[in-house]
């Protein structure tokens, strides 16, 4: 900010030197991402995968004791995701998230080695502490690297490689499965998949850049062009001093509790569809092998539906996020409800109806994005964040309770759980849009009593770098 106030602020940005850096901003940065992302959805959906190879039989699972290997990983996400969003403040975002995806690797390698349910609910619970810094850091990262326009599409990048992981898992665990050695199929899927993520932690503790001063790859100029260019974002870029007030105005914005129910409605299925949704299928009428098999369709539905999400809201005037969001999840109610009404002998056409259900995975993605681009002020943003995903803890902790043993395989509790789920992310993203029209009406009306000679380029340069609240600064428009 300092260079930025001292400097000509006036001089616009050379458009072409500009997309010239965000190209070489994406070639270096969002391979680490969309790649972490990746390994991280395998690592959780190991489980899923392992319990068609005869998990819960090997090691005697009975009642809900399935169930509990799942939410018992969000536990130790909900119990850590604070402290960690703090240690990001105060420590290195990127070494951050690599120390603990090399860990995280090693406790999924211990899986493998489990012959009983209680280490197994220690591991999982370990494995969620450690993973709970992995979508916090991205979005922080992103927030740190894009203005508020780039961000939904670079998410949406991101989030398409929910539905890679998914097809890519698929695949990985049907190739596994083949496996003929002294160990049972599903121990070689813990071990193979966390060793893959040790071995990416090392790589992005040496090459992923947290910020522009960080970047050994840009050149001087293309560093103070690189945090020049955020100034319209009116969020700042990083600040390691924790204000209290930030956190007290954060409790008390009730778009913190949008997005916290937009959490637990998104994950309430999620924690379904990770963990049940290779039995779902299987409980169509299709063999263990195939059934890892069809995931794959799943993943590239999951793949299409983000990529064509990301690009419709970018062209639509506003970019009517919310809009976009409540499509989607229409698509998936019309598929849960398919799922859930034909009758079990049609195979094929229940499959169908479960891929539908896919994108859903939309509305996740699309709630990221609201959240870098309508919280300003860097303790605010990291505590609103923290709120998300404690909210993404509970949904996916209660989201396997939905599923009863005795209810299997067409789980009926679970599917109409999934189904109200749906409707509620509906009502959420529609009334989301309402509040924060509004806002922006109430903020232009004290822009405007400020007078003209309250907007002017230095202003606007302080009050982008100073951070400040999406609250405080009266600059600041919210996006819906």
């Amino acid at each position: 900010m300092k260079i930025l106030v001292a400097g000509n602020v006036d001089e616009v940005v050379d458009p072409v030197a500009e997309n010239k850096l965000v190209r070489k901003i994406d070639m270096y940065i969002m391979p680490f991402l969309c790649i972490t992302y990746l390994i991280t959805y395998i690592d959780k959906a190991t489980l899923g995968y392992a319990a068609v190879f005869d998990l819960p039989k090997d090691l005697h699972l009975h009642g809900t004791q399935y169930s509990w290997l799942s939410s018992i990983f969000y536990f130790g996400f909900l119990i850590f995701e604070y402290p960690t969003n703090f240690f990001m403040q105060k420590l290195s975002v990127s070494k951050w998230l690599a120390v603990n995806i090399f860990l995280w690797g090693g406790i999924t390698m211990a899986q493998g080695g489990v012959n009983h349910f209680e280490p197994f609910m220690a591991l999982r619970f370990i494995m969620g502490m450690l993973e709970s810094c992995a979508t916090p850091a991205t979005i922080l990262l992103i927030g740190m690297w894009y203005k508020i326009e780039e961000q939904p599409i670079r998410i949406g990048i991101w989030a398409m490689f929910l539905g890679i992981s998914n097809a890519f898992g698929g695949l990985l665990a049907f190739g596994i499965g083949h496996i003929q050695g002294s160990f049972a199929s599903w121990r070689y899927q813990f071990i193979i998949v966390g060793a893959v993520s040790s071995v990416w932690a090392i790589v992005v503790f040496f090459g992923l850049a947290e910020n522009a001063a960080s970047a050994r790859w840009l050149s001087p100029e293309q560093r103070i062009l690189a945090v020049q260019r955020l100034r319209v974002n009116n969020t700042g870029i990083k600040n390691k001093e924790i204000k209290r007030y930030q956190i007290v105005e954060a409790l008390l914005d009730p778009k913190t509790w949008f997005f916290f129910f937009f959490g637990v409605s998104t994950q309430v299925v999620n924690g379904a569809a990770s963990n049940f949704g290779s039995l779902i299928i299987k409980g169509f009428g299709f063999t263990t092998l195939k059934t890892t098999l069809l995931q794959i369709p799943y993943g590239f539905l999951i793949l299409v539906a983000n990529i064509s999400a990301m690009y419709i809201q970018r062209w639509l005037p506003g970019q009517r996020r919310c809009i976009v969001a409540i499509v989607y999840v229409l698509v998936s109610l019309v598929g849960i409800i398919g799922v859930y009404t034909i009758p079990r002998h049609n195979h094929w056409a229940l499959l169908v109806c479960y891929w539908l259900t896919g994108t859903y995975t939309v509305s996740y993605s699309m709630a990221l994005s609201l959240i870098t681009a309508n919280i300003g002020g860097y303790t605010k943003r990291s505590t609103v964040t923290a709120i998300f995903f404690i909210s993404y803890c509970t949904g996916n902790i209660v989201g396997p309770f939905a599923f009863k043993p005795s209810e299997a395989p067409k789980y009926q509790s679970g599917i109409i759980a999934i189904l109200v789920a749906y409707c509620v992310e509906i009502a959420l993203f529609a009334l989301f849009a309402v509040y924060v029209a509004m806002m922006n009406r109430k903020k232009q009306s004290i822009f405007e009593e400020l007078g003209p000679d309250a907007d002017n380029e230095q202003a606007r340069t302080i009050a982008s770098f100073n951070d400040l609240t999406d609250k405080e600064n009266v600059f600041f428009r919210y996006t819906y």
